[in-house]
């Protein structure tokens, strides 16, 4: 993530500008280092921010921490919460299975093919191994409504209980192959010879996680009485 100030539009007040830079160096730094081993004068220091500044706008490095979890939180809502919100399947087992498709689909468009999902995808890896304050605020703001709709998706599709362990649990690995592709990118390209990750790469990949998708389904679709 950049600190860029032309991400700003001429609006924005330098104090907005500052906090923004603030929260952008930090996901990229806490998920680069890990929060611990960040120092409050890089993150200043990445954010062309004086020290000062983050106790201003965060009251501390914790401050400043959890509201680097809350943008991430906000920023991944912003590619899947208007399209769980506009779905309505009704009772129709393909149309909820092509919602399902659609929303991981989306996932992998804006984790591979966006430059700042490097950084987002290391924070939140980093930041769900820890307990805590910002694991508690990410996973009741985001993953936990998140992942019911797509369990209730995927439970529909199947025909099985969405909050049972198989839908719960497939539902997870499922967005946890996407996940994957971003956080081992420089494995997955080295192993395939690629140069980069382009959109004809991208769309490789999404192929194989939507077949695999499709082979959950038909594997554990539950036969009509």
């Amino acid at each position: 993530m950049s600190s860029d100030p032309t991400l700003f539009t001429s609006t924005e007040k330098a104090g907005d500008q500052t906090r923004m830079a603030l929260i952008l160096a930090g996901i990229r730094l806490f998920g680069a280092k890990g929060y611990e081993a960040t120092s409050t004068r890089e993150i200043a220091s990445a954010a062309n921010a004086n020290i000062a500044s983050i106790a201003y706008h965060f009251g501390g490095k914790e401050g400043l921490r959890l509201a680097c979890a809350q943008m991430v939180g906000r920023r991944i809502h912003g590619v899947v919460g208007p399209v769980l919100a506009s779905i309505d399947p009704g009772d129709d087992p393909a149309k909820a299975q092509a919602a399902f498709e659609l929303v991981i689909m989306g996932v992998a468009d804006f984790l591979l093919g966006q430059a700042e999902a490097r950084d987002i995808a290391s924070f939140m890896v980093r930041e769900m191994g820890v307990p805590g304050t910002v694991f508690d605020t990410v996973y009741a703001e985001f993953i936990l409504p998140v992942h019911r709709k797509l369990c209730l998706l995927l439970g529909l599709a199947t025909g099985q209980d969405p909050e049972s362990d198989l839908i719960r649990l497939g539902a997870f690995s499922i967005a946890g192959q996407v996940i994957y592709f971003r956080i081992g990118h420089a494995v997955v390209a080295r192993r395939m010879e690629w140069e980069i990750a382009g959109p004809a790469e991208i769309a490789r990949i999404k192929t194989i996680v939507l077949g695999n998708i499709r082979a959950f389904v038909a594997t554990n679709r539950k036969s009509l009485p």
